[in-house]
């Protein structure tokens, strides 16, 4: 059950980092400014997207534990989806009861949405290939 937990762990991992890569690259292109852009991408993910990396990492936790393998490239992009979805529901509910922000709050979590949806595109099939069952003959 070591390597399953390892798997995940460096899933996890190389997806956020992945992701911060992504949300800076496009901040200093939104921007113009380089100095600030991994400072903000780190904003945008782990304020605006955090109820959707929690989602993303328990069904991931749960899959492993029930299948005793990591979950396939399809399912960790799917959770990654529903992760999305729900964290921008939850921005939705909550900027709109705090008041005028909702669209800007959204905007912000589609924007880290994306680029975390992108980062475990890529990193996903990585992590797959590198953590692939052994055979046994």
């Amino acid at each position: 059950m070591t390597r399953p937990i390892l798997a995940l762990a460096a899933q996890v991992v190389l997806a956020i980092l992945v992701a911060l890569l992504f949300g800076a690259s496009w901040q200093a292109i939104v921007t113009g400014s380089t100095s600030a852009a991994g400072a903000e991408a780190a904003r945008l993910l782990f304020l605006f997207m955090d109820v959707g990396l929690a989602v993303w990492a328990v069904i991931l936790v749960v899959l492993t534990v029930r299948r005793r393998t990591l979950p396939g490239v399809g399912a960790t992009v799917l959770a990654a989806v529903v992760g999305v979805v729900l964290n921008a529901l939850t921005v939705l509910v909550v900027g709109t009861l705090q008041g005028e922000g909702a669209v800007l709050f959204l905007g912000f979590a589609l924007e880290a949405g994306i680029a975390f949806v992108l980062a475990v595109l890529l990193s996903a099939p990585i992590i797959h290939r590198l953590f692939r069952p052994r055979v046994k003959p």
